[in-house]
């Protein structure tokens, strides 16, 4: 409980600074990340505590070189704070869902499809489609978790869960991917909105129309559901489809009111509607077993991930000040001197290269970001962070070594190199292609 409590206090102290930000309120905020980090560096694994605690060794050791002392030492522990934020209160938002029974009634739609693989791959794929920008990682466990007793082929599931998941990972605010970028290039996140939602459905008809399986009718079995439940499942589908559309509106409108970061005000929103929901439909009894839920999930599924931001945040704020930022910012400038294709290219090949050698994309994406903008390249800036989020949604989808990989392969029970080269290397092949494609496009549109 103490651990529990000791996070969701630093993502409070992280949104009360951000509005009334003082020396006093950063000094706790900044040793309450520290004692965070320690706290659940302790819970990880072998593998975990050497990846974390290899990163803020190095950090701690350039600031201390670079005459940092004290608290200085771990300068940047929550560089990455906004993000790691809506990782931990982002599940919140599935609570008023899975309690009024809207994914529960959504997803067991699926079950009438099952005798048609082609038929429950458009079903899955549209599930994840309307649930993954906002539920983020989160929707593969919660879907997977309601769908995982009904006999759907493996490859069939994870060409389901990438065409359907990977669109988000390039508009939705929710996302590290584009949080990160927007932050970095101080853009709006309506100014990069219709880049990225472009793109995405252009993703996604592709991916559905391009890779479904082909129609394999099975033997019908069970009971075909009565008029009231079709209904019913009808009504909740449009409510689940309402409530994500809200939600990212709600966004946009509190961007262009408040002038606050987009990272911030989806940190909010995640907290504010479910205590809003609790206050008007909720109960003491429904309240302590969400909490308990959840403060098992957090604990046990993103313990490394939130020791991997914090840590990765020295790390990247220390690396920032040293030759290796010198060395990008050079690589970059070359590979801008010839074409956009190069540039994109170079970045998205660099990203993923580190990341199939386990460098996350919270370490090389902002080190790659300040170097371009250090270099005063001349790209519209929604092109470069289409660039970045594209590399980033690439690297994590390919990457054995990355969340969303490493979800999608325990799901389908099968290894990483499998789901993601052999059943879906096609896929991902051609969105490489569609993406360069569209670099060129913008490039000449957003001259």
């Amino acid at each position: 409980m103490p651990r529990f409590a000791l996070i969701l206090i630093m993502c409070l102290l992280y949104i009360v600074n951000s509005f009334i930000g003082n020396d006093v309120i950063n000094t706790v905020y900044n040793s309450l990340a520290i004692l965070v980090f320690f706290s659940l560096w302790l819970l990880l694994d072998k593998k975990g505590k050497i990846f974390t605690s290899t990163l803020l060794l190095i950090g701690m050791a350039i600031h201390f070189f670079m005459s940092g002392a004290g608290l200085g030492l771990f300068r940047g522990i929550t560089q990455n704070m906004p993000l790691l934020a809506i990782l931990i209160l982002a599940p919140l938002l599935s609570v008023p869902l899975k309690r009024e029974g809207i994914i529960g009634s959504t997803v067991s739609y699926l079950d009438d499809l099952k005798n048609n693989q082609r038929n429950i791959f458009y079903g899955l794929s549209s599930v994840m489609v309307v649930v993954s920008p906002i539920l983020n990682m989160g929707a593969l466990r919660i879907v997977h978790g309601f769908v995982e007793n009904i006999k759907i082929s493996p490859k069939v599931l994870s060409k389901s869960y990438y065409i359907g998941f990977t669109p988000s990972v390039i508009w939705s605010p929710f996302f590290a991917s584009v949080g990160i970028v927007i932050y970095y290039l101080d853009i709006t996140y309506l100014s990069y909105l219709p880049v990225g939602i472009a793109f995405a459905l252009v993703q996604l008809a592709f991916g559905i129309f391009l890779f479904r399986p082909n129609v394999l009718i099975e033997k019908k079995t069970g009971i075909a559901p009565t008029d009231e439940e079709g209904a019913e499942q009808k009504k909740h589908i449009f409510m689940l489809v309402s409530y994500v559309f809200l939600i990212v509106v709600l966004l946009i409108s509190l961007e262009q009111w408040l002038h606050k970061s987009m990272l911030l005000l989806v940190s909010i929103v995640c907290l504010v509607i479910p205590i809003v929901w609790f206050l008007l439909r909720g109960t003491t009894g429904i309240l302590k077993k969400e909490m308990f839920l959840y403060k098992d999930k957090l604990l046990t599924q993103t313990k490394t991930e939130i020791c991997l931001f914090l840590s990765a945040g020295v790390f990247g704020n220390a690396i920032a000040r040293t030759p290796v930022k010198t060395m990008v910012e050079q690589a970059i400038q070359w590979a801008s001197l010839h074409t956009v294709g190069i540039l994109f290219l170079f970045i998205v090949g660099c990203v993923t290269l580190l990341a199939l050698l386990g460098v996350h994309q919270i370490i090389t994406v902002p080190l790659v970001l300040t170097a371009v903008i250090s270099a005063d390249i001349q790209l519209h800036p929604s092109l470069i962070a289409f660039m970045c989020i594209f590399s980033w949604m690439l690297s994590s989808a390919i990457s054995p070594l990355n969340a969303m990989n490493i979800i999608i392969s325990a799901c389908v029970k099968k290894n990483g190199v499998t789901v993601a080269y052999r059943w879906n290397g096609a896929y991902f092949l051609f969105t490489s292609f569609a993406a360069l494609t569209y670099v060129y496009v913008l490039n000449f549109m957003l001259v």
